[in-house]
């Protein structure tokens, strides 16, 4: 398991939250070292949220007028019930 670290690539702490659950689910690590393994991982969870507000926000959806021009509205994302 590598680092939690901001600059940390989301693709990269995917990667460290699924070898942390991994071990986890194993049982191998005592009391502490699960509890340092929990706390680094929701650290993870936090910065991985954070990154993909971001990336919603700069998202923008192209929608074409009645008038036929074009405009970007941002993006939302729909209600599926």
């Amino acid at each position: 398991m590598g680092k939690v670290e901001e600059d940390v690539s989301f693709e990269e702490a995917m990667e460290q939250l699924e070898e942390m659950v991994d071990s986890l689910e194993a049982g191998a690590l005592g009391l502490e070292e699960s509890l340092k393994t929990f706390e680094k991982g929701m650290s993870l969870v936090r910065m991985c949220q954070k990154k993909l507000e971001d990336a919603e926000t700069k998202i923008a959806k192209l929608v074409k007028n009645k008038d036929g021009s074009l405009v970007t509205e941002p993006f939302q994302i729909e209600d599926e019930s």
